[in-house]
């Protein structure tokens, strides 16, 4: 199938969705389905196959695509996200496209992925994406605060933001398991890139105990982390 499209009707979306069911991998699915627990039927297709059909994709009528495009698979709404996130659009279109993805996440894989494509926007606007997503980490969506977690993660532990960085992970409070999660994954990653920062933090965090020693067991999984570090922090678990 051409990818290349400048015409993206109901009749292309379901020609696409036809190729992908035919790129479908019983096991990969199985598996995949094991640990991302979505609301969305899977085929089991794999994430750097999406990647090039989206490239694919951004070259023709991209924005046909987006707006034609209703995912009834797992890997539809995947497409979809790496589609708007590595488009070339300017920051408010795209944020306006973004805004409306978001609400469209309903789990893990689909919120990553996304974060995880969106490097280029964030590059050439970081400050405006720094103040946007304030607004996400106010988000009633658990799904959009998970995502302003990964983001900082991705592309703000550096000298300049890790502070900022820390204080609003630790602004969070929430229950929800996968917002938790990225909060623990957050400080491990902080402390591998921002050390002295981040001990400072852990000193004086309010994170609940859960979260807390969940980024503690995640410093400690790192192999970027010496040994005798790791017996220091396994003496800090709540």
């Amino acid at each position: 199938m051409d990818y290349v499209k400048q015409n993206w009707t109901s009749k292309e979306q379901k020609e696409l969705r036809c190729a992908l069911q035919q790129m479908a991998e019983p096991k990969y699915k199985e598996f995949n389905e094991k640990i991302v627990k979505g609301k969305l039927d899977m085929l089991g297709i794999r994430i750097p196959i999406l990647r090039k059909i989206a490239k694919e994709i951004t070259k023709g009528n991209f924005r046909e695509f987006i707006k034609t495009c209703i995912p009834l698979y797992h890997e539809e709404l995947l497409l979809l996200g790496i589609v708007i996130a590595t488009s070339d659009m300017e920051y408010e279109d795209f944020k306006m496209e973004m805004n409306d993805f978001l609400k469209r996440i309903e789990n893990w894989a689909a919120c990553d992925t996304f974060c995880g494509s969106i490097k280029k926007h964030i590059k050439q606007n970081k400050k405006e994406f720094w103040n946007d997503m304030t607004l996400y980490l106010r988000s009633k969506n658990d799904w959009i605060v998970r995502v302003a977690l990964v983001s900082m993660l991705q592309y703000y532990l550096e000298e300049d933001y890790i502070k900022k960085v820390l204080q609003r992970c630790d602004s969070i409070k929430s229950e929800f398991y996968y917002v938790k999660v990225a909060q623990a994954w957050l400080i491990a990653e902080a402390y591998v890139k921002c050390k002295q920062q981040t001990m400072t933090y852990l000193k004086k965090s309010s994170l609940n105990k859960w979260t807390f020693n969940k980024a503690i067991q995640k410093i400690c999984e790192s192999n970027r982390v010496p040994e005798e570090e790791k017996q220091e922090l396994r003496k800090m678990k709540k």
